[in-house]
């Protein structure tokens, strides 16, 4: 793993070796968690694939959209380092990350780039959940997107955060709106959707390694690598 700086203050790590397609994996709510998300990047990499891995900040004054923008910046620079098309980048958000992957491929024609596929974890959705490219919640309706890859949705059928419900009704307003969606369930949490857990003494998600998270992390991986393809 390499570790760089892709913002002032913001670090990024870069995951695996292979050569089979790039992914740009966003943590969620919060600053600087990129941590809480390594293993599933691990798992990913098991596939081939390159994993970006930075940290922003939702807290920012801008809802962590430089941030954002600057990892993508370096992600596309992988895919191009190894001879890739730039727009052949996967990104893949859990929570607060699900809902900036939606914005960015809302925002892709504006900003001059192509997402090859989105896949969102658990995304967030409604009043609290702001996406970080336009400061507001995610559109009901949504736009038609003629430009969006395919989107992977995936529920984590114990989520009492980012429920089955709501992850439901995101997913049905993107294909009212058009949008090429996917639909998966997963055994598992908020947390483990992501291969972490809710640490209630310190009020964050960390790490977790038991077996059934990473079962699910393996199931996830093999999904984002389908992606890649």
């Amino acid at each position: 793993m390499i570790t760089e700086e892709h913002a002032p203050g913001r670090l990024v790590d870069i995951h695996g070796e292979g050569r089979a397609g790039v992914v740009l994996l966003w943590h969620g709510r919060g600053a600087n968690s990129r941590s809480v998300v390594a293993d599933l990047a691990h798992e990913m990499t098991e596939h081939g694939v390159r994993v970006v891995v930075p940290d922003w900040d939702s807290t920012a004054p801008d809802g962590g959209r430089a941030d954002l923008l600057d990892s993508l910046a370096r992600a596309r620079d992988e895919a191009t380092g190894l001879g890739r098309d730039p727009d052949e980048v996967v990104v893949v958000g859990w929570s607060l990350g699900g809902t900036a992957t939606l914005g960015l491929v809302m925002q892709a024609p504006e900003l001059g780039v192509a997402i090859r596929a989105a896949v969102l974890l658990s995304p967030g959705d409604g009043p609290r959940a702001l996406d970080p490219f336009t400061g507001a919640p995610l559109p009901d309706p949504f736009p038609e997107a003629p430009h969006a890859g395919p989107v992977h949705v995936v529920s984590a059928t114990r989520d009492d955060i980012a429920t089955p419900e709501l992850v439901r009704g995101l997913a049905n307003r993107l294909r009212a709106a058009g949008w090429p969606v996917t639909w998966t369930d997963v055994d598992a949490d908020h947390g483990s959707v992501a291969m972490s857990r809710y640490d209630a003494a310190n009020d964050r998600f960390v790490r977790a390694e038991d077996d059934s998270t990473v079962a699910v992390g393996r199931q996830v991986a093999e999904l984002v690598a389908t992606a890649c393809r």
